[in-house]
């Protein structure tokens, strides 16, 4: 399919000279530096206390998608109930989104990744080295703050906005729990049937 806006020059010249949208830069905002602060704790802090901070995420991120998540399954229910046939078809298109939402976030995703495992990878480093400097410590800190900056940048320019990144990385470890959950409990009720025989 054509893309007429890429192919038109005077198209595209005219909305550019037009259309001018004020966005603030986002590495001035709150959410950037709220960003590089977590991520400054998460680098510093011991393996026990980024497992609490990352916990808070979860219970954060709970309390706001969880209510959002059993309104939207109730109508999702409901629907199926009454239009059994409207299932089929929902579940699709609801696939044909996700595979949509995955091809367009891959960035988000990889700064995500960054954000979590890049202080975990400190922390067991330390965990194994014991008496690592203190000095070294702030040095891995500080250029992996540089680092996380630097994507975050990337992001930017790639038409991200701030708060909504902040929001997509705190959230990340508890769309990874609500992913990881129903096998889990799938698993326990196996293994419980398993050993009633």
């Amino acid at each position: 399919m054509k893309n007429f806006f890429e192919e038109s020059d005077f198209l595209k010249s005219t909305i550019q000279k037009n259309v001018t949208i004020q966005r603030k830069p986002q590495v001035n905002t709150i959410w950037h530096w709220v960003l590089l602060i977590l991520f400054g704790l998460l680098a510093y802090g011991t393996m026990t206390q980024q497992f609490l901070l990352i916990a808070v995420f979860v219970v954060i991120a709970a309390v706001v998608k969880g209510p959002l998540m059993i309104l939207w399954g109730t109508i999702y229910s409901i629907l199926v109930a009454f239009f059994p046939p409207l299932g089929i078809v929902l579940s699709i298109l609801f696939f044909l989104l996700n595979l949509g939402t995955v091809a367009k976030s891959w960035r988000i995703s990889l700064t995500s990744a960054y954000f979590y495992f890049v202080p975990l990878l400190g922390s067991t480093s330390r965990a194994i080295l014991k008496n690592e400097p203190d000095y070294v410590v702030m040095i891995f800190v500080i250029v992996s703050i540089l680092g996380l900056h630097f994507l975050l940048n990337w992001l930017y320019k790639n038409n991200s906005l701030s708060r909504t990144l902040a929001w997509s990385i705190v959230s990340a470890p508890y769309a990874l729990l609500v992913l990881l959950l129903p096998t889990r409990f799938r698993r326990i009720k196996t293994a419980r049937k398993t050993i009633k025989r």
